[in-house]
């Protein structure tokens, strides 16, 4: 507990949850269309994901069974992968509310008084670093993370913390662990079957990466905030349906580091997300990775909002990796984007296509 006589910490329980999803897209590749499979490959995919699903509860049986599709290739590892992905999404969801709700009781139980000026000395070493003579990579993470990880510790509970203090949590995440070895295990064929091209993803698929970052959100939205923002996030939950999960994951980890560095939370604006997501569609069909698009009508970033009814005021891409979260963290390192996340635009867009992720801002 952090006891300083300052700002009382306080934690209010709200639901603001994201649709949550396993990271999609290994079952295709990024640089090619879908393999047409003969009726007998069908035939064979559909057998090996019916043989799975009547293997529920019995582990050791659903795993011989992923090891029997990934002897008989690549059509039958992409049905599985897809069925185990739907078998993961309402556990995973299920798992990070569970996780939310411990961390608001640990929260709580911690709850004290913050040095209020040592909060706002980081949030200022922070939101300062573009104004630095030499705002570089280095520089974020020099200055910025250490400040990042200090804030953290004072505002956020940490992850292995709510776990420390749960027994069923620790007996769900040891039970997801099991099912998402088979879908890392699925995922790792599928990307190292994919070909070595600028669309291929920086690392293979990591379950137990992903699902620490699943904890690292929930015990983000346990943080202290205002009443606004969580009013927003609640807003942005409501949309998130209407996102691909990857898309709704990345604004909501901004919005948490926004949080954390006392900035107000940005609101989704479903025409920016449409534009971004046909820009990173674009740029994985066209083979291009640049703000400038050669396609008609669609050079500029306002060009390309404009065609979907909105407008915006900045832009980020990012490639190499299907992870919402992770795209996020890259733009926070990288200064340019860094300085756009942490703009002062009310309206955000993300869109997602294989691993090619674009962020759009609006006034």
């Amino acid at each position: 507990m952090i006891v300083c006589p300052r700002v009382l910490l306080t934690v209010v329980c709200v639901a603001v949850f994201a649709v949550v999803g396993v990271a999609p897209g290994y079952e295709q590749t990024a640089s090619r269309p879908p393999v047409k499979l003969t009726p007998e490959q069908q035939r064979e995919a559909n057998r090996f994901v019916g043989l799975y699903r009547r293997a529920r509860g019995k582990p050791d049986v659903q795993a011989q069974i992923v090891a029997d599709a990934i002897e008989h290739g690549r059509p039958a590892v992409a049905a599985m992968y897809s069925a185990i992905v739907r078998e993961m999404y309402p556990k995973l969801k299920a798992y990070r509310g569970k996780f939310y709700q411990q961390a608001v009781a640990a929260m709580r139980a911690r709850a004290g008084e913050a040095n209020f000026q040592e909060i706002v000395t980081l949030r200022q070493t922070v939101l300062g670093l573009p104004d630095a003579a030499d705002f570089t990579k280095e520089t974020i993470t020099r200055l910025g993370d250490p400040a990042v990880a200090r804030l953290n510790e004072i505002l956020v509970i940490g992850r292995a913390d709510v776990l420390a203090r749960s027994t069923a949590l620790q007996a769900e995440r040891e039970k997801l662990q099991e099912a998402g070895r088979l879908w890392q295990q699925c995922g790792v064929y599928l990307y190292n079957e994919m070909p070595k091209s600028d669309n291929k993803p920086k690392e293979p698929p990591n379950f137990e990466k992903y699902l620490e970052g699943e904890e690292e959100l929930a015990v983000g939205m346990a943080a202290p905030m205002d009443a606004r923002t969580r009013a927003v996030l609640g807003a942005n939950a409501r949309l998130a349906p209407r996102l691909e999960p990857e898309e709704a994951r990345a604004v909501l980890s901004l919005n948490l580091i926004r949080n954390l560095l006392g900035l107000p939370p940005q609101v989704i604006d479903l025409r920016l997300c449409a534009a971004a997501r046909d820009h990173s569609k674009d740029m994985r069909i066209e083979k291009f990775f640049s703000h400038e698009s050669p396609l008609p009508n669609k050079k500029t970033p306002w060009d390309r909002a404009k065609l979907f009814g909105t407008q915006a005021g900045a832009e980020n891409i990012y490639h190499g990796t299907h992870d919402g979260r992770v795209a996020i963290q890259a733009w926070f390192h990288s200064p340019g984007h860094h300085k756009n996340m942490l703009s002062d635009s009310p309206r955000v867009g993300v869109g997602r296509s294989g691993g090619y992720f674009t962020q759009m801002f609006g006034k």
